[in-house]
């Protein structure tokens, strides 16, 4: 199976575990370390795309580069093909999930994190990045629901105690909120500070720094 890493050209996205933040094309991503993340610089870029892909993983790895060079739609039209040419891969389905999200079709991505959790149901990662992805639409519960299962997964998923605890605080529970911030600062206090601002009483994430 392979490394559910997107490695972009700032910042690397969503795995599981201890997390570090780094800044993307985007607001800055929540991103675990702890596993092996590959390493793709500018030339790798232009090698993996110059290639003719013949194979999924061809496909899969050049929608990674296109991913890491900000040009989403392309991503998940070679992601595509990756799924066309092996169906049953969860990673794939992961990645253009992780595409979809980050083109702004929330719904989409939701689809394609479900259907890799069919595939393959430990994937913390995946659940996570749905319940970001309810989050987003104001799905509170079914957010929260997959938050949980991220974390029954890997109860040292950080991201995922915040993502739930922007949920609770939303849903009106600020001492289920509170918890899971205390939960997340334990597991990771050098972490704090960047996700959580003691003036507000959720953390910020993503760049968010406005509570609703």
């Amino acid at each position: 199976m392979m490394n559910r890493t997107l490695t972009t050209l700032g910042s690397t996205i969503i795995l599981s575990g201890t997390l570090v933040l780094l800044g993307g094309q985007g607001a800055a991503h929540a991103t675990p370390v702890g596993m092996k993340i590959a390493s793709i610089n500018t030339q790798d870029y232009t090698e993996i795309l110059r290639v003719v892909p013949k194979t999924a993983e061809d496909y899969y790895n050049q929608a990674l580069a296109l991913h890491g060079q900000g040009q989403f739609a392309a991503a998940i039209e070679k992601i595509s093909r990756a799924v066309d040419l092996e169906p049953d891969n969860a990673d794939y389905y992961f990645s253009r999930g992780l595409a979809y999200a980050d083109l702004g079709n929330q719904t989409l991505a939701i689809q394609d994190y479900g259907q890799a959790i069919a595939l393959d149901g430990q994937i913390a990662s995946a659940y996570y990045n749905r319940g970001r992805a309810r989050f987003a639409l104001r799905q509170t519960d079914l957010a929260i629901a997959d938050f949980s299962e991220a974390l029954a997964i890997d109860s040292g998923f950080v991201a995922a105690y915040y993502g739930r605890g922007m949920a609770y605080y939303d849903k009106g529970d600020v001492q289920m909120a509170q918890k899971d911030y205390g939960q997340a600062k334990r597991l990771n206090p050098q972490l704090a500070e960047a996700f959580y601002d003691k003036g507000f009483t959720r953390p910020l994430v993503g760049g968010d720094t406005n509570p609703r």
